[in-house]
């Protein structure tokens, strides 16, 4: 069986930083959480601020943010809104308009499945 991982909670963050501060050694640190070495250091070097210190509320706000929903792509991004709207009109599916646009973009775009959930987003609206 394979391991088992689980993040870091702020708790755990905390208490790293302020192991830190006291002067403890990465492994030290790792043995009074029972996480390895590893983990720590990587939170360590993760989250150092520009001082040096670990700063865990600025760290978890880092890690959060940008795995926050932002809206649909086609919400945000115009070129690539018109580019499948217009496949669309032409009764293209969804799964075509994808495919079209990966071959004119040279590489993975967007989803069928994106393009569903737009197009249901812009009717629930009433857009």
């Amino acid at each position: 069986m394979g391991k088992h991982y689980r993040q870091l909670s702020i708790v755990e963050c905390c208490e790293i930083a302020l192991l830190r501060t006291a002067g403890y050694s990465v492994p030290e640190i790792a043995a009074a959480l029972d996480r390895s070495p590893p983990t720590i250091s990587r939170e360590l070097n993760r989250n150092a601020s520009a001082n040096g210190g670990d700063q865990p509320e600025y760290a978890q706000q880092q890690q959060a943010q940008p795995r926050r929903w932002r809206g649909a792509r086609l919400e945000r991004d115009a070129a690539l809104r018109e580019d499948a709207l217009s496949g669309l009109s032409a009764g293209w599916s969804p799964a075509q308009v994808s495919g079209r646009l990966a071959l004119d973009y040279g590489r993975p775009v967007i989803s069928h499945e994106s393009i569903y959930r737009f197009i249901y987003a812009v009717a629930e609206r009433g857009n």
